[in-house]
């Protein structure tokens, strides 16, 4: 087995994972979906009571994919806050103090509804010890559009006794798969990428990303996705996080 001195790993869906199922369930013209726009909705209205939830609705996932394909385009990373601000101006509601502090206000009530659905799985924390009494390096590089809740997560599951830096895309400014994430990742472990191991669940972001940046790389491949035909190659495919263990010969 090759050596390696410092190991990455992405947060959600491999450190901890997160649920839809654990999302409210809303149903809106015969459709029903797991959301956070209740949430987002009781904020709103208490300034626009006139707008109703159907309406509201429409722009909360027209600003949501809107946001997406506008990070996406450039692995750019931007904070939620511009999301809100931006369905709040298709809405035509003044940017103002007033307006910019309903955006705040809705992200945190997004983020908090996001943050109730995560789970640090008990395997999870026990493969986590292992390696640390392992002796291994460890850090976390995470594509999140808002930092606060990715460090409150870290600190209510107590993940600083495992990992010595985390690297938050929001304050990056570039998202996985760019190569800037993964440099800044590097040069703050003080790491060589030949000797560094990046373990996450997209394998756009995650493997072809820190495959990209001279790291091997171990997908995470909890969905079962395909893995015929891949390029770049993952060095390791895992069906549950534990097994890294497996791949470091822990185990």
């Amino acid at each position: 087995m090759k050596k390696y001195d410092v190991l990455f790993f992405d947060l959600f869906d491999t450190v901890i994972n997160f649920s839809f199922t654990n999302l409210p369930l809303i149903e809106l013209s015969g459709v029903r979906a797991r959301t956070t726009s209740k949430e987002v909705y009781e904020v709103f209205r208490r300034r626009c009571p006139d707008v109703p939830f159907p309406e509201f609705y429409e722009h909360f996932i027209g600003s949501y994919r809107e946001f997406q394909y506008l990070k996406l385009a450039e692995n750019r990373e931007y904070p939620n806050r511009d999301r809100f601000l931006m369905m709040l101006s298709k809405m035509d509601l003044p940017a103002d103090g007033e307006g910019a502090a309903l955006a705040d206000d809705m992200v945190r009530a997004h983020m908090n509804g996001l943050a109730s659905a995560v789970s640090f799985p008990p395997e999870n924390e026990s493969a986590l010890s292992a390696l640390r009494d392992a002796k291994y390096r460890m850090a976390i590089v995470s594509n999140f559009d808002y930092a606060p809740t990715a460090y409150s997560l870290i600190e209510k599951f107590g993940l600083m006794r495992f990992f010595e830096r985390v690297i938050i895309s929001e304050e990056v400014g570039w998202r996985k798969p760019s190569p800037v994430i993964f440099e800044d990742a590097l040069k703050a472990m003080g790491a060589d990428p030949g000797a560094s191991l990046f373990t996450g669940d997209n394998f756009h972001a995650d493997v072809a990303g820190s495959k990209n940046a001279g790291m091997d790389s171990v997908w995470l491949n909890s969905r079962n996705e395909n893995t015929e035909g891949l390029d770049p190659e993952p060095d390791y495919i895992i069906p549950a996080f534990p097994d890294v263990l497996d791949v470091l010969r822990l185990s």
